[in-house]
């Protein structure tokens, strides 16, 4: 996180302005313009310290990044990691434990919460009807054992993208039947017979984010998510 600080001596800086409240002494850290305005270089509170590296995100270079986008990109499938514009992506698609999460239904979602970089729509494009298999595909390449699923809300389809979603769960044990699949879903309005279509499909893990505390819910979420 960038933390910006302005201090009165930042505004005597702008080319635009004759303050008669400029410093009229010099310093090193001054300089004067051929208009006779003192500008001062900004200096760092001493309370603010630099970020640690551990902090800054790594760069999206490694070669393991490159294979795992261009298998997305080969396929037409969508992740979350680049649709949400997560920061982590670099060090997430790299090294022998990469991961990436997918994002299926679209990249287009039919909510819209403030805190969400996903693009949305009230119509978004149709079902791509070989996502399931383009899926499966993209894990076998990848050769994982555990792969995590999630999607954009689809509030334009009757079954709200329910039925879609047991199919590349089920694509997904076809292709290897020992693989371990999360399914991280939308709300589903509640409806719970939705629910159940996608808990019964074979997967491992049937998980769904609240996101935020009660107390916020209506500030950050759509209107139709519950709580």
């Amino acid at each position: 996180m960038s933390l910006l600080v302005i201090s009165s001596s930042s505004f005597s800086s702008l080319s635009s302005l004759t303050s008669p409240f400029s410093p009229s002494s010099s310093s090193s850290s001054s300089s004067s313009s051929s208009n006779g305005i003192q500008r001062r270089k900004a200096q760092r509170p001493a309370n603010i310290l630099p970020k640690p590296s551990w902090l800054k995100a790594q760069p999206a270079t490694s070669e393991k990044y490159n294979e795992l986008r261009s298998t997305v990109r080969s396929l037409g499938l969508a992740t979350v990691c680049e649709e949400a514009k997560c920061p982590n992506i670099g060090e997430c698609w790299s090294g022998d434990s990469a991961t990436a999460t997918i994002m299926i239904m679209g990249d287009t979602c039919t909510r819209g919460c403030s805190f969400c970089a996903v693009k949305t729509s009230r119509k978004p494009p149709p079902l791509d009807e070989e996502e399931p298999n383009k899926v499966a595909d993209a894990v076998s390449q990848w050769g994982l054992d555990y792969v995590v699923l999630t999607s954009v809300d689809r509030d334009d389809l009757i079954d709200q993208g329910s039925n879609h979603f047991r199919k590349v769960v089920q694509a997904l044990k076809a292709k290897k039947n020992d693989l371990l699949v999360e399914a991280l879903t939308p709300d589903f309005r509640g409806d719970l017979d939705l629910v159940e279509n996608v808990a019964t499909s074979g997967l491992d893990v049937y998980a769904h984010n609240i996101e935020t505390v009660e107390r916020l819910q209506r500030r950050v979420r759509d209107y139709r998510a519950g709580y």
